[in-house]
């Protein structure tokens, strides 16, 4: 078992030995799905521990020998966001366990950020200068990651925490283990990632313009890379549909 605990935390280590038998008390579990992502109190401190589910056999292998499995992935980019000057929930720790020294299962362990995200932060603008205010230093924050050759892979509304302070909005990305790094980002890849806000019409009247003029690129330009993007994620959604109902018959 590997263990890595942020210098900051070393006082923790009797509780991090605990987190892989579960013997600690959970206060909310926020998601369990692929992946199961809990709310943990520690005297005064609250965490977020995120428990990655063991992947397929290939996977293993390959977090085993070729490619950084998601907690390292996690716990290196959040490194790399605070190296950035970027927010980020700070790492804790991670664990990664091994079974017949094959990569088995993994916990990253964060500090909790007490944040609204973006899709809340939204809904609680009560005028529609408030929502453009808070569209407008989005699109800066977006802008800045991509200028800084950071584009998040899972770019959705609930990834991305917002607080307002006397200066104004600040942002804080979550779940980090998804990053592509390429300096000048082209149109399709831009748009990859903004296609993960899913946004409606009206976001998109409002942001797209802004990004692609902070950007240097066109309107119409963005809104085909969107539309092509669109058509085949739909199109490998059928055909992936198609092909589980011909295997279960």
């Amino acid at each position: 078992m590997k263990v890595v605990i942020s210098p900051v935390y070393q006082h923790l280590e009797p509780f991090i030995a605990s987190i892989p038998q579960g013997d600690y008390p959970c206060e909310k579990v926020f998601r369990e799905r692929r992946n199961r992502v809990e709310l943990v109190r520690v005297g005064e401190q609250r965490f977020v521990i995120k428990r990655f589910k063991r992947p397929t056999i290939a996977n293993c292998i390959i977090y085993t020998w070729f490619r950084k499995n998601k907690t390292q992935r996690a716990w290196e980019n959040a490194y790399l966001f605070k190296k950035n000057g970027l927010e980020t929930a700070e790492p804790v720790a991670m664990i990664v366990r091994k079974k017949y020294g094959f990569f088995h299962t993994a916990w990253f362990i964060s500090e909790y950020l007490p944040y609204p995200d973006l899709e809340e932060a939204y809904q609680a603008c009560e005028t529609n200068g408030e929502k453009e205010a808070l569209i407008d230093a989005f699109v800066a924050y977006t802008l800045h990651l991509h200028e800084i050759g950071i584009i998040h892979r899972d770019y959705n509304r609930k990834n991305i925490l917002v607080h307002k302070e006397a200066d104004g909005y600040h942002f804080a990305m979550i779940d980090i283990n998804r990053l592509w790094l390429k300096q000048d980002p082209d149109v399709p890849l831009s748009m990859r990632s903004l296609l993960m806000l899913k946004m409606n019409d009206e976001a998109k009247e409002m942001l797209l313009p802004k990004y692609a003029q902070g950007r240097g690129f066109s309107v119409e330009e963005c809104q085909r890379s969107l539309d092509k993007i669109e058509y085949y994620n739909a199109f490998r959604h059928r055909v992936k549909a198609t092909l589980k109902r011909l295997i279960h018959k």
